[in-house]
């Protein structure tokens, strides 16, 4: 018995010790894993705002090449009509629109003077641009301005453009087109 009472102190001491240093550890332990799962969801949440931002511009690119072919398939008298634009052009949502919240759509249509041996073709002021717009929003298409009598020009520039906000920014994509009563040619 002598034994474990001059003993029985020095274990005490020593448990009480480990018990101290025991806790010590695992709150470092605890401190360590929230930092460590705290970086991976801030990563995983830039992770998805990259993926969400990829699809938006990819559906973006998606909406204005299917209207750009929309028009492709169009008459010189059709692509010159704000009234075909809105009713037609417009008349249904992009297969890929529905991926973009806020996503709007617009059509310029600009008249060109011909081009000479010394000057490219340019814009023409005298006649004026014809502008139809459709919000995904509301799904309704507006003609922002009528334009003038296209259908007498010799060719004319058409703009294609989608616009949409994401994460606070303003994206864009466009697509612009000359087309003459023979033909059409694309530029992006």
């Amino acid at each position: 018995m002598s034994y474990q009472s001059n003993h029985l102190p020095a274990l005490q001491r020593a448990r009480l010790a480990r018990a101290g240093s025991t806790l010590v550890e695992t709150l470092v332990a605890l401190v360590i894993s929230v930092v460590f799962l705290s970086s991976v969801y801030a990563s995983n949440s830039r992770v998805w705002a990259l993926v969400k931002s990829s699809l938006e511009s990819n559906s973006g690119n998606r909406t204005v090449n299917g209207r750009a072919e929309q028009l492709r398939a169009s008459t010189w008298d059709q692509v010159t009509n704000p009234t075909y634009l809105r009713d037609t052009v417009f008349a249904v949502a992009p297969d890929a629109g529905g991926d973009i919240a806020g996503l709007l759509e617009t059509i310029d249509v600009i008249a060109y003077v011909p081009p000479t041996a010394s000057t490219p073709p340019q814009p023409n002021p005298a006649v004026a641009t014809a502008s139809v717009t459709r919000s995904n929003a509301t799904g309704t298409a507006t003609i922002a301005a009528p334009g003038g009598a296209m259908t007498s020009e010799t060719s004319v520039r058409v703009n294609l453009t989608a616009t949409w906000t994401s994460t606070g920014r303003l994206r864009t994509r466009q697509v612009s087109m000359m087309f003459a009563p023979g033909g059409v040619s694309g530029r992006r």
